[in-house]
């Protein structure tokens, strides 16, 4: 017999040697519970349908954004271990710096004076110019960047006009006149003209000169994995400087300088300028780990944005979950009160929800990051690189609020269902 004492909310009452449920036995029971619990969870498969599906698609722009979030800091970091230990000297009276190629010209004379500093692994003096926009469907507003590399010097690995980056066509050569290699991001980017594939031609107009062209042959494209390479166009120094009418035959506008670790770079940084402070033509530096640095902290910004999104999403699939375990705890009402006056506490009432409710948090979960992978994939085979990155980090998290979105969806449910009186449910009968 009952204690008068013995509270049903709290679950303290004892279940009855006769109920269906093993006395005694947690696994056993456990088992049971669960059982039960996925087993309503379908009782209705258009409503249960509806719910999964709601928790889908916000698992799913969660998982895209996500993706991208992880993407882009792949990608960062990639691009940080590869330049930072990289330097950009241009002219001190360079009218925006570094962020766009010099008319003014430096004596190619300073990167044989640079070469001599210690803790200098290598200099590679370069002639930039844009590409007009006219070619591309995105890019930098000035275009997309064109380096003229000096190939009477060693190409190393590291370089992306090294012969081995080359997927289609050849490399450039000593004998290369009038002959660009493209990286596979601007050749995606451009609107569909013959210059963006092998044998193709580009006129680019000689900058100052009126309408006076220059006709470029696509001899390659290059792919280097890092999209600063691989958004830009090399071509010999020489076809670069033919370009650029104001930059001498002794000039360069542009001198590259890779020092030995990272841990010296600002000093470098720091004893090039001294180097040539009092000279005609002075110069400025830019550090690239201290430009990256600036991108991860706007990233930082980016993924925090990203995150809210995020969780909107996630607890707009909560909503699907909490409105469909309400209708069905109502209309179950009858069947609680009958299984409490059969032995199951006001514990096992709760678990059995919230578990019902967790498995379809679960099963949305991984819908929904079936569909966000398949828009991830998507957005990579258009842009033509990878941006949108699943880790297992990320699938963590997505069955993480799974479980969140089926606990916060369930859990009122849950204790509305334990309140249900027995005594009430047995008289309805």
């Amino acid at each position: 017999m009952r204690s008068e004492t013995c509270s049903w909310f709290a679950g303290r009452c004892p279940a009855p040697e006769t109920g269906w449920l093993p006395s005694g036995n947690r696994l056993a029971k456990g088992k049971i519970l669960f059982r039960f619990a996925v087993s309503n969870a379908f009782r209705r498969k258009g409503i249960a349908i509806f719910a999964i599906l709601g928790t889908a698609l916000g698992i799913a722009l969660m998982t895209v954004l996500l993706s991208i979030s992880e993407g882009m800091n792949k990608q960062m970091n990639e691009m940080m271990d590869e330049m930072a230990g990289s330097i950009a000297v241009y002219p001190k009276a360079a009218p925006l710096g570094f962020m766009m190629p010099s008319p003014i010209g430096l004596p190619i004379s300073y990167a044989d004076e640079i070469e001599m500093i210690e803790n200098v692994d290598r200099v590679s003096p370069q002639i930039s110019v844009f590409v007009p926009t006219e070619y591309y469907d995105f890019g930098d507003p000035m275009g997309i960047l064109l380096s003229g590399v000096d190939l009477e010097r060693e190409i190393e690995e590291d370089d992306p006009a090294w012969p081995g980056n080359i997927i289609k066509g050849e490399p450039l050569t000593t004998a290369s006149k009038n002959e660009i290699i493209i990286g596979t991001l601007a050749a995606f980017a451009a609107r569909g003209g013959d210059y963006a594939k092998v044998g193709g031609t580009m006129e680019m107009i000689v900058l100052g000169s009126g309408d006076a062209t220059i006709t470029l042959t696509v001899v390659g494209i290059l792919e280097t994995g890092n999209t600063f390479y691989d958004f830009s166009i090399y071509t010999d120094i020489d076809t670069a400087r033919s370009l650029t009418p104001t930059i001498a035959a002794d000039e360069v506008n542009f001198i590259g300088v890779e020092a030995t670790s990272i841990d010296y770079v600002s000093g470098v940084a720091e004893e090039i300028e001294a180097m040539f402070e009092n000279r005609d033509v002075p110069v400025s530096t830019t550090v690239a780990k201290e430009i990256l640095e600036s991108f991860m902290e706007m990233m930082g910004t980016f993924e925090s944005f990203l995150w809210i999104i995020s969780l909107v999403a996630a607890i707009a699939g909560g909503v699907s979950i909490f409105i469909v375990m309400l209708i069905s705890v109502i209309e179950r009402t009858k069947e609680f009160g009958i299984l409490k006056a059969s032995g199951w506490s006001n514990r096992n009432i709760i678990s059995s929800v919230v578990v019902q409710s967790i498995t379809i948090g679960l099963l949305g979960a991984a819908v929904g990051l079936a569909i966000g992978y398949g828009g991830g994939q998507g957005i990579d085979s258009y842009v033509r690189m990878d941006i949108a990155v699943v880790t297992w980090r990320l699938v963590a998290i997505i069955g993480i609020f799974g479980i969140f979105a089926g606990v916060v969806g369930g859990i009122y449910p849950a204790i509305r269902a334990a309140r249900v009186s027995p005594i009430e449910s047995l008289r309805a009968l």
